[in-house]
């Protein structure tokens, strides 16, 4: 596996963790560093491999902000 593979998997995983939680407990703080964390693993993922892997996470933050966007506006 190449090293831009393992960063955009590392990536995609730590912005799934901020839509799904691990754990229980899991507070916001974490959720902002992790996507934070994740954007710079994309980024660094493209840089080195393909472009996909900064498409990925901003399809996926693109459905949330999405689906935020229609649940508020949804009343």
């Amino acid at each position: 596996m190449t090293r831009s593979a393992k960063l955009g998997i590392t990536s995609i995983v730590l912005l799934l963790s901020t839509v799904v939680p691990p754990f229980f407990n899991w507070r916001y703080p974490i959720t902002f560093i992790s996507v934070g964390l994740s954007g710079l693993l994309g980024l660094l993922a493209a840089q080195q491999g393909s472009k996909w892997w900064l498409t990925l996470p901003c399809v996926i933050l693109a459905g949330v902000a999405l689906g935020l966007y229609l649940g508020f506006h949804s009343f």
